[in-house]
């Protein structure tokens, strides 16, 4: 969308004694699809006495790049430089960047994209996820630096992201607003504060691994700046560390989506969800051409669905970081679509099959997503939904993963009844957790669950064998009869007909 007189981004570029090679980024601007009438660029330089704003000024006149050049009169810090660009920003989205162009003009352009694709309030660039490439890193001392602030922010509670500094993200306008009108942090801990700042707000924030390459000529003095961030940083932390965050719905951080791709192919839960949802399908007699599964994370389901009798099936997820992981981990040749699961890229009719597996527990709108699932299948197909159960069962994993709520079998019948669903069955899966989640969750035993919950339910393969096994009994028993109890509930329903 083009706002403003045709301008529908803003890019940010805040400067601090860049006389030497700041003009070598603004030829890489001028020359690049940033230069485009929809791109707004800001150039604020940051009270340098090196004669910055005037090499600036004489570079845009011959690139012929049309920027603006914003200077403050003293030096107030990275923050104060970044603020001053945001607030002055036009358009529906806003970013900042380092003049050295670390994180170089693709991979702003991606972040912009992924941005404009939805679902999200905030893009952060990370150099802390394992698709991440940084093809020149920095020296070990300040590796070894970055992951120690990163662990002192998240025992101070102030994060849960990987890399909070890398020096690009991306902001619609309206949250940018929100954030930088209200920051006080003006030095090189400002991210830390607007990253709070958008949890308290129950922003979405989409963490993204980038294409990174370390710059010397660093601005960053290690003692003193150390120390002052640091300072900073508990400053923040008596501000804000001690309010609670909104939930965010939607998306699972990173981190969670590395564990699941580690984790799925093989952990006794996962697949006892895909051997479920194949059993109910085969018994429903569900094929045809199309399939789709909503919520694809990393692509076993849709690796899964690929050995029924389905022609093509079709992945689709928030999480661009999930796919990515699905194309390269899993290796999968099926389609793979972003979207909301709310607002699906597929024909009304189109499916002859739609499967979501622990999806709309993350909405804040159920039964819209379930309706929107039944316009995509042909009237007579098949819907499967799987939920987790139970408002008891809530614990800090729903947290983390961004539920919105957990049901129990009649909430999520009369979901599907509101949705216009013709339901076929609704059962409790995973029975025999039950019990071992009650003492778990409302006794002090939950103290000795640490670290990812899938990591610490595969205990060693031997155990994972055995569990497989029990699941397996289950799984015969639920042909025979609906299941009274579970942690998990699925639904399998059909798209309503002209007979409905």
């Amino acid at each position: 969308m083009v706002l403003n007189g045709g301008v529908a981004r803003t890019l940010v570029i805040p400067m601090y004694r860049e006389a030497t090679r700041i003009e070598a980024t603004i030829g890489a601007l001028a020359s690049s699809s940033l230069a485009a009438p929809t791109t707004h660029i800001v150039f604020v330089d940051d009270g340098s006495d090196d004669g910055t704003a005037e090499v600036v000024a004489s570079a845009l006149r011959r690139f012929e790049l049309d920027a603006r050049v914003v200077r403050l009169e003293t030096n107030c810090g990275k923050g104060a430089a970044v603020r001053t660009g945001v607030l002055d920003a036009v358009g529906r989205y806003v970013a900042f960047a380092d003049a050295d162009l670390s994180a170089g003009i693709p991979e702003i352009e991606r972040c912009f994209h992924l941005l404009e694709v939805g679902g999200c309030d905030v893009v952060a660039a990370t150099r802390g996820a394992p698709l991440s490439n940084i093809v020149i890193p920095q020296p070990w001392v300040r590796q070894l630096s970055g992951k120690l602030f990163n662990l002192l922010l998240r025992g101070l509670g102030l994060t849960r992201l990987a890399d909070t500094q890398c020096g690009l993200k991306v902001f619609t306008r309206e949250a940018a607003g929100v954030l930088f009108s209200e920051l006080t942090t003006n030095r090189f801990a400002f991210d830390v504060e607007v990253l709070r700042r958008a949890e308290l707000e129950g922003m979405v924030v989409r963490e993204v691994p980038i294409e990174w390459k370390h710059i010397e000529a660093s601005r960053v003095r290690p003692v003193k700046d150390s120390s002052r961030m640091i300072s900073d940083v508990l400053r923040v932390r008596r501000r804000l560390g001690h309010k609670n965050a909104a939930p965010a719905a939607g998306l699972m951080s990173s981190a969670k989506f590395d564990v699941t791709a580690k984790m799925e192919r093989h952990h006794w839960w996962f697949r006892a969800k895909r051997e479920l949802l194949a059993q109910e399908l085969r018994h429903v007699g569900a094929a045809g051409s199309v399939a789709v599964d909503v919520g694809c994370g990393t692509g076993e389901v849709v690796r899964r669905l690929n050995e029924l009798p389905f022609e093509t099936v079709v992945g689709v997820d928030l999480s661009l970081y999930a796919l990515e992981l699905a194309r390269k981990e899993s290796e999968l040749s099926s389609p793979l679509l972003a979207s909301k699961a709310g607002r699906l890229p597929v024909r009304t009719g189109s499916a002859d099959c739609l499967v979501s597996l622990d999806v709309v527990e993350h909405l804040d709108d159920d039964v819209e997503a379930l309706r929107e699932f039944a316009r995509v299948v042909q009237p007579g197909g098949t819907v499967v939904v799987a939920v987790p159960a139970y408002n008891w069962a809530w614990s800090d994993h729903d947290v983390v993963l961004g539920h919105r709520r957990r049901y129990t079998r009649r909430t999520l019948l009369e979901a599907a009844a509101a949705a216009g669903l013709v339901v076929q069955r609704c059962t409790y899966y995973h029975s025999w957790l039950v019990p071992l989640a009650l003492a778990v969750r409302r006794t002090p035993l939950r103290r000795l669950l640490r670290g990812e919950a899938e990591e610490a339910s595969y205990v060693n393969p031997t155990v994972n064998r055995l569990l497989g096994a029990v699941t397996a009994v289950e799984r015969a028993a639920s042909r025979l009869f609906d299941l009274p109890t579970g942690l998990s509930v699925m639904l399998v329903a059909r798209s309503p007909g002209p007979q409905d």
